[in-house]
C-alpha cells in the first residue's frame, strides 16, 4: 500500500512520519506493506505517476494549494483517502465538500492522529493472519504467526507474544475459535500453545522457546504428543 505526505514544513513531515510508524508498531502490522512517499509541494505530488490510497495533505501549499490538489485527486480514476493536516478550521465545509475523509489540526497531537489512523487507514491496511482483540480499550491486529500462547486467568486471557503481552477480556473459547488454527493445542484447560515455539514435551509440562513452560497433566501427555508430532510431519512435508 502506497501512503504520501504532503505539507511545506519538513517538521510536519517528520510528525506525521513518527506517528504513522508508532501506530503501525502499537497495532503490530507489518510495516513492509506498506510505502510513504513524501512531498513539500502539491504540484510534486499531482505530478507523481504513483497512485496512492491515502494522502495526507497540507491545505496552505506553495503553488497549488491543497483544496485545488484534493479536487484533482479525487477527480481523478482512483480517488485516495484524503486527510487535511492545517492550523485552521475555516476550511472545514470545503473538505466536506469535496469528500475529503479527515481532517487534523496542527499542531498535530498523538491522540488526534491515533483516531484517524483507526477509523481511516486501519481498514485499508494490507491484511495479515491477525488476531483482533480488545487490551486496555484500544483495538490491536496480532500477527498469529507471533503468539506463544495464550492463558486463561478468572475471566481475562493474556496473549503471549514476541513482543508484548496483551491482556484481553475475551474467553480462551472464543479465542480458540477465532483462531481457527492447527498450529494452536489446547495442552491444559486454562493454556492454548502455538506449536511453532514448543521447544520439548517433558512429563508434567511444555517447554517453549521463550524459556515459559506450560503445565501438562500425565493424562493428555500421549495425545499432546502424538498432535506434536503430527504437525512436525505436516510441516516437514510442505517445506
Amino acid at each position: 500500500m502506497n501512503i504520501a505526505i504532503c505539507d511545506r514544513y519538513d517538521t510536519d513531515i517528520t510528525r506525521i512520519s513518527e506517528f504513522l510508524d508508532a501506530n503501525i508498531k502499537n497495532h503490530m502490522l507489518n510495516h513492509a506493506l506498506l510505502e510513504v512517499d513524501t512531498f513539500t509541494s502539491t504540484d510534486e505530488l499531482l505530478a507523481s505517476p504513483q497512485e496512492y490510497s491515502l494522502i495526507f495533505l497540507g491545505i496552505l501549499m506553495p503553488g497549488t494549494d491543497g483544496i485545488e490538489a484534493a479536487r484533482q485527486l479525487k477527480d481523478g480514476p482512483n480517488p485516495p483517502i484524503i486527510i487535511f493536516t492545517t492550523k485552521s478550521t475555516e476550511h472545514c465545509l470545503a473538505s466536506y465538500n469535496l469528500g475529503v475523509e479527515g481532517y487534523i489540526l496542527k499542531p498535530i497531537r498523538e491522540e488526534d492522529f491515533e483516531k484517524v489512523f483507526t477509523r481511516l487507514l486501519l481498514p485499508i491496511f494490507p491484511s495479515t493472519h491477525t488476531l483482533n482483540v480488545y487490551s486496555n480499550r484500544l483495538l490491536y491486529h496480532i500477527p498469529v504467526s507471533e503468539i506463544f500462547y495464550i492463558e486463561s486467568i478468572g475471566r481475562k486471557c493474556m496473549i503471549h507474544t514476541s513482543r508484548k503481552t496483551y491482556e484481553t477480556n475475551m474467553a480462551l473459547n472464543h479465542i480458540e475459535s477465532t483462531l481457527n488454527d492447527n498450529s494452536f493445542i489446547r495442552c491444559y484447560r486454562s493454556y492454548l500453545v502455538n506449536m511453532n515455539y514448543i521447544q520439548d514435551i517433558l512429563d508434567t509440562e511444555i517447554q517453549l522457546t521463550n524459556d515459559d513452560c506450560i503445565p501438562l497433566t500425565l493424562r493428555k501427555r500421549g495425545q499432546i504428543v502424538k498432535l506434536f508430532n503430527k504437525f512436525l510431519i505436516s510441516h516437514s512435508a510442505s517445506e
